[in-house]
């Protein structure tokens, strides 16, 4: 009998599914510029709810469900809501609605707003009063905004950082909307993160909105060439290491690891990421301690922003100037130290650069790119090409080779090199 029941009031399930990328709304609110209206607001949708909802991104149990999130654009003061027509009725274990309100309440802090009075006036306060945490390292200001009075300033914080801890909490939800395979990181000593922030007048004030940010991760390099064995000294044991504060231990020589670089879609397209990325490479430069920078596993849109400014750095400094395949790799391993990008990376610009130099019709010249190439191509590959038989890998490497030189000749026409 209770089988029957269950038959007969069991709803159509499409009806009650919904794609979870267009439930939820995300909006940032501040102050308006304009004198006849009180606030000015962007609204953008997630592009990735999965580690959220599941891998079929789809949330059930509601018609007409809406997942509201809203932020006050600096201090990241939220505000959340969920909205809906109809519930489905609870009618079988099988039929229980998915409870959208407890996944995100894991996910940002206590603190959140249910009032949506409450969350205004939040925004109001908190735009004059919220100033940005950490070390001021640089500000800039873009074309399009020469008429206006707004700049952009880059701070360095770390956990340890006063207010930062509680405002990463804040926006680290960011994380899993916009980077595929995110998750969240730990409140380690050894992250740093650079924030990015729109400053611009109102009146006689001024108020900061949240543009991105990248977080970074202090990791050992291992130096070969340093010997650092003295007598008697705790750097025998542990090398490249030196002892700190109440006996903490950290490394002397830094390897610097992006792990999460976003800025927010509604300031995408301007060439904030370039101006991130161009001021985490400078500070690279100027610390002594870090002797390379990496990525860790870049998405296309980031590596575009790093091939970009890697090469126009390495191209103003003319490091390439001269060089023609086979380039010895001495000289290779020179240039990395000397500008700390990982061998992988400075190959990849070597590349780029050589090819753009290279006269096509020179036969000689050519199949010294090519065999240099391929040669890095093997070396990175070299685990997995090693059980094949000897055609069948030399077909991969050509077929691998042809479809990296569309790439580069790619980047190279686009950037008008």
């Amino acid at each position: 009998m209770t089988e029957m029941v269950e038959e007969l009031f069991k709803p159509q399930e499409e009806e009650w599914l919904c794609n979870s990328n267009e439930a939820v709304t995300i909006w940032f609110f501040e102050p308006s510029t304009d004198p006849d209206q009180e606030f000015d607001y962007a609204q953008v949708s997630p592009t990735f709810t999965y580690s959220i909802f599941g891998d079929k991104e789809q949330i059930y149990g509601y018609k007409n469900l809406e997942i509201v999130l809203k932020f006050a654009s600096g201090s990241l003061a939220t505000y959340f809501d969920v909205q809906y027509t109809e519930k489905i009725p609870d009618v079988s274990s099988k039929s229980i609605a998915d409870d959208v309100i407890d996944k995100i309440k894991e996910l940002i802090p206590n603190d959140y707003i249910t009032n949506y009075d409450i969350f205004l006036k939040s925004v109001n306060d908190d735009a004059y009063h919220f100033k940005p945490m950490g070390e001021k390292i640089t500000e800039y200001r873009l074309e399009e905004d020469e008429d206006e009075d707004i700049v952009y300033e880059i701070y360095k914080a770390t956990f340890e950082t006063p207010r930062f801890k509680e405002y990463h909490r804040r926006f680290q939800i960011m994380v899993l909307f916009y980077i595929e395979a995110a998750t969240y990181i730990d409140e380690d000593e050894k992250w740093e993160t650079m924030l990015l922030f729109e400053k611009k007048r109102i009146g006689d004030k001024h108020i900061y909105g949240f543009v991105g940010f990248c977080s970074m991760y202090n990791y050992y390099f291992y130096n070969r060439e340093k010997n650092v064995s003295t007598e008697n000294n705790i750097n025998d044991k542990v090398p490249n290491l030196v002892c700190v504060n109440e006996g903490k231990i950290i490394p002397e020589d830094i390897r610097l690891r992006i792990s999460q670089f976003l800025i927010f879609p509604h300031f995408q397209g301007k060439g904030h990421g370039s101006k991130l990325y161009q001021t985490i490479y400078q500070y690279v430069l100027s610390n002594s301690r870090i002797k390379e920078l990496a990525v860790e596993i870049p998405n296309e849109s980031f590596e575009a922003i790093r091939d970009k400014n890697d090469l126009q750095y390495l191209r103003e400094h003319k490091v390439f100037e001269g060089l023609v395949a086979p380039v010895d790799k001495k000289i290779i391993d020179s240039i990395r130290r000397n500008y700390k990008l990982n061998k992988r990376q400075l190959l990849r610009c070597l590349e780029i650069e050589l090819l753009r130099k290279l006269n096509k019709t020179d036969a000689a010249a050519y199949k010294a790119y090519r065999l240099q190439v391929k040669e890095r191509l093997y070396n990175w590959n070299k685990e997995i090409l090693k059980d094949v038989d000897r055609s069948e890998r030399i077909g991969k490497l050509e077929e691998t080779f042809k479809g990296l030189i569309e790439e580069y000749h790619e980047i190279i026409l686009k950037y008008n090199w």
